[in-house]
């Protein structure tokens, strides 16, 4: 080590060849890096899909779910398998183990697994799709065109052409509108098709048939070749309307228009919606995962005015929910915070070291992020969300092993030694535990970077960073700072302890004496305010394990008691308009109106009576989070006048993530599983009273699932009947269905236009149930009969929606809770114990309470993992470094000692401790452990055995490291706090790493100074104790083999004088 130092201090020349090169390869990687919202990872699920037209949820599950689960169950690498059977439609989701990597493999098998049972499955089963959950494109950009008029052709148009524009841009890879567009609706006659005795199913053909292909191929003459072709119908409604369905050798035809009326309209509104109190629609456009989310923002808004230009009268497209300004948020707050923290760092070095070695101290600090830059782009990661946060987590610890050197050389140089002697002794004397320091951190976030889990894929870049910059950190301090060092800092600063300092370092003794001196009580209070704190907070704050990165809006939410339909509900919503008109417009983007569905608990709720708003807010306005909390503020306020107006049945605000409706993440579920039917309505009901009992303070309501049972109008059909009069089942099914729902015969496809054929005979949203009995069946003579000639009408509650979970029906009852009054790890505990009492009701059932968002709960169960795994590796680490098993474990107390610090710094600023939070937690623990490791090397080097080791020997060491410990700190905290405050910029989705990371460090550093060695005090009596011991049981055994030898010696003299 010694000649490899040596060598780099004496060649400035390759020292800075290799600085120069690490600045230029990051540059070059920079320019060409992306910037995106989040890394492109992969799904491991694999879904299966199947339809069965007219069958119920029970019969999908008994004849299509039920078999392809058993068939596929055995494969291995399957986690688990989850599925829904609803009416004419099956999917199971197959979620695939997180080590398992073949999922191309395990599709193949599943795919034969029910190709081998495809003949025990209904004949009229449709569509059966496997495929593999890939991410093939990301989330862009949401719009709203305001004052576009969905039954004006003009505007229809002109919308079908702008679609087309902007999928042609660069990078777009798809748009999706939300709206209605116009369809052809055939409305079968009857009457006429009895007369003609024309079946529907003939129509259906006839229409296909028109517009099937008949390729003829070609033909080739001489150096000329000809096509061959039958031509097809072009559509138009003329053409349509004389669509030939039967003719005669008498000339008699039999034309659509004599069957039918033909209409091209829009279909029945069921939603409308509003942007800033304006009638529009919305649409999202959706880039490719190659695209720089930036540079194709830039493209899009000059695009989009020029569209904004040539648009019909009033029609204007604007921005809703920006997502490149997400990131250019974070990138924004990792600049400025970035800048503000190496100001904050030079500052405090230059008070400490000087000016010459502050500014050698701190260049390490670029070559890192330009290294990292240069990983980061070898390795085809991004920057997103993710990096940001990797480089906002090292902004603060990428200059402590400089410090530690860079102050072990100015040591040196007060010693009396030379430039060249002070660098390489500076290195020499503290790169084992430097190493030490390092290893522990990158041990830390080892586990994400080698974990299989969906978390860990997002989060890789984490470590990634954190690896590159810590490494490079590491060999800039050992190699090239030395070398700076001796040329640019020859004297060593005569007065670079200030007076302040000098008065700080001897109260910092006084106090670290007296705490030496009442040492148990020290310890013994922090022991008590750590576990009294961790109490605490199972208590009073909420955890949130979910890693949704999206921008926050603010949602209002409601239902209204009654409503006959949008319009009537528009009117009754009058009051609402008003209090939003009274919102300040500087507060916030848009807002968004519909009526017709909104999204309770996570599940879609459609009807005329729902209804939201939501207001959404600029990422780059630098307030943002003020004006979220205020318009939250203001709408709470008014919800109590709303309320008193009579019209509504619920109404709700709360915070929304862009793109995350069916979030769960405020809500408890009971689950009640069973491998057998069992009787839902019963035990969902008994189960949501013995809750409601419990009267929980904080449960808002006790939700059963909306799949439970609906009412089903079910035909009996008479199979006597039905064969009789010369019909099938099939046949009276096909024409029943004409007044039940609008059948979907063709859909034909010009360019980007796609019109759908649809054929009906009456509007079955008009249909009620005394009706469904006078319902026309047609024979094959074209007598027509009534349905209820064959068959029987009846009312029955129907499951809606079966759900499974690994081959075991599902039941869900929700518990939406406010999360200020109770927390949801204590709902759980409460609401398990009545679970238990529940299971020995029902012993064939399985009940349990649990977080109802998934996601959460195997984050949570990871992160958990992974902590355990980072604290077992931080232990290994130091005790190879220190030779020792009870000081690594004195070092990493220090650890849950600085939790303390994140548990009520986030208590007093009523946040929740998030998964970037316990990121952070994990980031402190490495620089915490770092110090105290420091501090532990010094003081052993103190020591030269237990009985002559006392407190002058710890404060000394103490005394000698304050400096350092003091400045890695400063300079850590100086890092993160801007970013932890927004005095750089808010940091929003990163605000909780910096938080927990600054509030943990402050506290554990004093932890570190004053109750660590304490400990070391502590230990050193345990040993002195034993040590005392052991000598004394030597002694004892060496005065007994004496007295041994005495009575021996005693014994063969008087033997000897017997024998005389």
């Amino acid at each position: 080590m010694k000649k490899l130092v040596s060598y780099f201090v004496g060649n400035s020349f390759l020292v800075n060849l290799l600085s120069i090169m690490m600045v230029l390869f990051g540059i070059i990687s920079l320019a060409h890096m992306k910037r995106d919202l989040i890394s492109n990872w992969s799904s491991k699920r694999i879904q299966i899909t199947a339809t069965l037209t007219g069958a119920g949820a029970s019969q999908i599950e008994r004849f299509l779910t039920y078999p392809i689960e058993r068939a596929i169950k055995g494969s291995a690498g399957i986690d688990k398998i989850w599925s829904n059977s609803q009416q004419g439609y099956m999917r199971i989701n197959v979620d695939v183990k997180d080590e398992f990597e073949e999922i191309g493999d395990l599709e193949t098998r599943i795919k034969d697994a029910i190709e081998t049972i495809r003949g025990d499955l209904p004949s009229e089963t449709k569509d059966i799709v496997v495929r593999h959950i890939k991410q093939t494109d990301s989330w862009f950009n949401y719009y709203a065109i305001l004052n576009f008029e969905q039954s004006n052709d003009l505007h229809q148009n002109w919308l079908l052409k702008i679609e087309e524009e902007l999928e042609r841009v660069d990078g777009v890879s798809r748009v999706d509108t939300y709206g209605y567009t116009k369809d052809l609706y055939i409305k079968l006659n009857v009457d006429n098709m009895a007369r003609y005795r024309i079946a529907p199913s003939d129509v259906y053909n006839k229409i296909k048939e028109t517009f099937r292909i008949y390729p003829l191929g070609s033909i080739r003459k001489g150096s000329d070749s000809y096509s061959i072709e039958i031509e097809n119908l072009n559509y138009d409604i003329e053409s349509l309307n004389n669509l030939l369905i039967r003719s005669n050798n008498s000339s008699h035809t039999l034309r659509l228009r004599d069957l039918a009326t033909l209409e091209y309209r829009l279909p029945k509104i069921k939603r409308s919606n509003y942007i800033n109190g304006k009638p529009g629609i919305n649409f999202n456009i959706f880039k490719d995962v190659e695209a720089d989310s930036i540079t194709l923002k830039e493209k899009l808004e000059e695009k989009l005015k020029k569209i904004n230009e040539q648009a019909p009268e009033g029609v204007n497209i604007i921005s809703v929910e920006d997502g490149p300004a997400f990131i250019e948020r974070q990138i924004n707050a990792l600049q400025s915070n970035a800048l503000m923290g190496i100001v904050l760092v030079l500052i405090t070095l230059c008070l400490f070291l000087g000016f010459r070695t502050a500014i050698m101290t701190s260049l390490g600090m670029p070559l890192a992020y330009f290294f990292t830059f240069t990983v980061l782009e070898t390795m085809g990661i991004s920057i997103d969300l993710i990096s940001v946060v990797g480089m906002l987590l090292v902004i603060g610890i990428l200059v402590d092993d400089a410090i530690i050197i860079s102050e072990q050389y100015m040591q040196n140089l007060e010693n009396g030694a030379s430039s060249k002697d002070a660098a390489v002794g500076a290195v020499l004397s503290t790169w084992k535990p430097i190493c030490g320091t390092v290893a522990t951190t990158l041990i830390a976030f080892a586990p994400i970077l080698v974990g299989k889990d969906s978390m860990s894929n997002i989060l890789m870049a984490i470590p990634v960073v954190v690896f590159s910059a810590l490494l490079l950190s590491l060999f800039e301090s050992f190699f090239i700072l030395p070398n700076h060092l001796k040329h640019f800092v020859t004297k060593a600063n005569a007065h670079h302890e200030s007076n302040y300092f000098q008065r700080f370092k001897r109260g910092y003794l006084k106090l670290l004496d007296g705490a030496l001196r009442w040492r148990y009580i020290v310890l013994t209070g922090f022991i008590v305010a750590m576990i009294g704190s961790i109490i605490f907070a199972s208590k009073n704050i909420n955890f949130n394990f979910n890693l949704n990165i999206s921008s926050e809006t603010v949602e209002f939410v409601g239902t209204l008691k009654e409503s006959k339909n949008l319009e009537d509900s528009y009117k009754q919503l009058t009051p609402v308009e008003e209090v939003m008109s009274k919102i300040d417009k500087n507060k916030y983007n848009n807002y968004q109106f519909s009526i017709g569905q909104n999204y309770t608990n996570g599940k879609k709720q459609e009807g005329p009576q729902y209804f939201s708003y939501r207001v959404s807010f600029s990422q780059l306005d630098n307030n943002v989070e003020a004006n979220k909390k205020d318009v939250q503020d203001f709408l709470k306020e008014q919800l109590k006048e709303l309320e008193k107006t009579g019209k509504f049945e619920r109404l709700e605000v709360k915070i929304a993530k862009g793109g995350d409706d069916e979030s769960r993440e405020n809500l408890v579920e009971v689950t009640i599983q069973s491998l057998s039917p069992f009787n839902v309505e019963e035990v969902t009901e008994y189960t949501k009273k013995s809750i409601e009992d419990l009267k929980i303070e904080g449960i808002k309501s006790v939700d059963l699932d909306d799949s439970l049972f609906k009412d089903a109008w079910i035909f009996t059909p008479h199979k006597n009947e039905i064969q009789s009069r010369g019909l099938s089942l099939a046949q009276v099914s096909s024409q029943l269905v004409q007044f039940i729902s609008k059948n979907e015969v063709y859909e034909y496809t010009s360019g980007n236009r796609k019109i759908r054929f649809l054929t009906y005979a009456a509007d079955g949203d008009d249909l009620n149930f005394e009706e469904l009995g006078n319902l026309p069946v047609v024979l094959g003579n074209g007598e027509i009969i009534k349905s209820s000639d064959i068959g029987v009408w009846k009312k029955e509650k129907k499951q809606s929606t079966i759900r499974h979970s690994n081959l075991m029906r599902k039941v869900v009852v929700d518990l939406p809770f406010d999360k200020e009054i109770i927390k949801k790890e204590v709902l759980i505990k409460k609401v398990d114990l009545l679970t238990q009492k529940l299971s020995k009701k029902y012993p064939d059932l399985m009940f349990n309470a649990q977080d109802a968002d998934e996601q959460s709960r195997k984050n949570k169960s990871s992160m958990v993992k992974k902590f355990a795994f980072a604290l077992l590796g931080i232990f290994f680490i130091l005790a190879i470094v220190l030779r020792s098993i009870m000081q690594p474990i004195l070092i990493c107390s220090a650890i849950p000692f600085g939790v303390i610090g994140v548990i009520w710094a986030f208590y007093f600023q009523g946040l929740d401790i998030s998964l970037m939070a316990i990121i952070g937690i994990i980031g402190m623990a490495g620089v915490v452990v770092n110090d105290s490791l420091l501090l532990v090397v010094t003081i052993n080097e103190k020591r030269s055995d237990w009985f002559s080791f006392h407190r002058p020997e710890i404060l000394e060491g103490a005394g000698s490291r304050l400096r350092a410990i003091i400045l890695t700190s400063i300079t850590t905290l100086g890092g993160v706090f801007p970013m932890a405050y927004a005095i750089g910029g808010d940091a929003g989705f990163t605000k909780g790493l910096a938080m927990s990371m600054g509030w943990g460090l402050l506290f554990a550093t004093v932890l570190t100074l004053v109750v660590l060695p304490c400990m070391l005090l502590i230990q050193r009596d345990f040993m002195v104790f034993f040590k005392r011991k052991i000598l004394r049981m030597n002694r004892v055994e060496e005065v007994e083999e004496d007295i041994d030898d005495v009575v021996i010696v005693t014994n063969k003299l008087e033997e000897e004088s017997v024998i005389h």
